[in-house]
């Protein structure tokens, strides 16, 4: 449902202070004997996160985007570390541009699995 209104944006990314992945591009000089391994920042909620060799993406719509990124943030790191991945500062939802709201996601998913278990 809240995937219907992202825009894909990223900007819930970039202003993450617990997001942190990345992407690394080889830039090669002509002669192939020269060039440099850049490290940028990415956001698994671009369109292009996921894509691998072959132009394959393992997470091309924008609902399998979202789902991951709330499982990491709610789940994936607290089944890791016991800790969750969302610090509740609020930055993801003052900048998205459809306001989605981590905490009212969270809260609707409990509040459902509540009422069908």
């Amino acid at each position: 449902e809240v995937s219907k209104n992202c825009l894909s944006c990223g900007s819930c990314n970039l202003v993450c202070p617990t997001c942190y992945c990345f992407d690394v591009l080889d830039e090669l000089e002509i002669n192939l004997k020269e060039g440099k391994r850049l490290r940028t920042w990415e956001g698994c909620m671009l369109v292009d996160f996921a894509r691998v060799a072959g132009g394959e993406n393992f997470r091309p719509s924008r609902a399998d985007r979202l789902r991951h990124r709330f499982l990491r943030k709610g789940k994936y790191l607290v089944d890791r570390y016991g800790k969750l991945g969302c610090v509740g500062c609020g930055r993801c939802t003052r900048h998205c541009l459809v306001k989605i709201n981590p905490i009212e996601v969270y809260n609707g998913l409990y509040n459902r699995i509540q009422s069908e278990g």
